[in-house]
């Protein structure tokens, strides 16, 4: 029996696979080793979000092992991947999940050219079009604070402070958000990026000064001004294109003769990008 209406099914089972295809884009980039580093994402139309499991290393994740948890961080019994424990910092990204409906994805890593600046205890300045064109200005950082809930709360209000979808926390790594979790996949690829090129150019001895605030602006608004048509174009097309929803039999036929079930992602309109998205300049 299933456990959700059909459409939540469907979404759950579509946010799983793409969780567990972006981790394997934070390893393939640099940004994860080991088991360190998450993904999650957030089933739309939902109180649930799809987390990496704890203990398992990046070659053994898949989407049936991919955890589903509700906004308060508490594991969905007798779904795929129960049986393993939520990675550990799952209640920082319940609790932006619960901030904030424009959160759809959030990425924690502990990239090393980032981390580097965090252990520092130093902001990524905007001294490249990069920046500015991904962050808005500098990317902040956090100062170490204490458990789970206050890091949560705190980053949750430099979110909200400024224009940066990431945000470094002092001695330990980064986090990134987005509308979605490749979204904050592509912040924290930038993120690391710039972070590198910043560490690259000073070690030659190259004077950095921060780009001018206007640059930064215009740089940001023609950015914000793509990606908003860009969605629009998305969302054309997937009108277009959407046939009749998936029936809750397994195997039934939909629309043009495939077949599908909710546990398996169907054809309705969706097609997950097989790359990281750069800067849009």
């Amino acid at each position: 029996m299933n456990r959700f209406e059909p459409r939540i099914e469907v979404a759950v089972a579509r946010v799983r696979a793409e969780v567990a295809r972006l981790h394997k884009l934070l390893v393939r980039g640099g940004l994860a080793t080991w088991t360190s580093g998450v993904v999650s994402g957030r089933v739309p139309d939902s109180d649930l979000f799809v987390i990496k499991p704890g203990g398992l290393d990046h070659s053994e994740l898949a989407p049936d092992n991919m955890v589903l948890v509700d906004l308060d961080g508490n594991v969905v019994d007798g779904t795929p991947g129960a049986e393993h424990p939520p990675t550990r910092g799952v209640v920082v990204h319940a609790a932006l999940y619960r901030h904030s409906h424009a959160i759809g994805g959030i990425v924690h890593t502990h990239s090393p050219y980032a981390t580097a600046f965090a252990l520092r205890g130093e902001p990524v300045p905007a001294v490249s079009t990069t920046v500015a064109d991904e962050f808005g200005g500098p990317v902040p950082l956090l100062p170490y604070t204490g458990p789970d809930a206050e890091v949560a709360r705190e980053l949750a209000a430099i979110l909200d402070a400024q224009p940066s979808r990431a945000v470094l926390l002092e001695r330990h790594g980064a986090y990134a958000v987005g509308e979605r979790p490749r979204d904050a996949v592509r912040a924290a690829v930038l993120l690391e990026d710039a972070a590198r090129a910043v560490q690259l150019a000073r070690a030659t001895g190259v004077d950095l000064s921060p780009l001018d605030a206007g640059d930064i602006a215009r740089i940001r608004d023609r950015r914000l001004r793509v990606d908003a048509e860009r969605r629009a174009a998305a969302r054309d097309a997937e009108l277009a294109t959407a046939g009749s929803f998936p029936t809750s039999r397994p195997g039934a036929a939909r629309n043009g003769g495939d077949a599908g079930s909710w546990t398996t992602p169907g054809s309705i309109g969706y097609t997950p990008d097989n790359d990281v998205r750069t800067n849009t300049q």
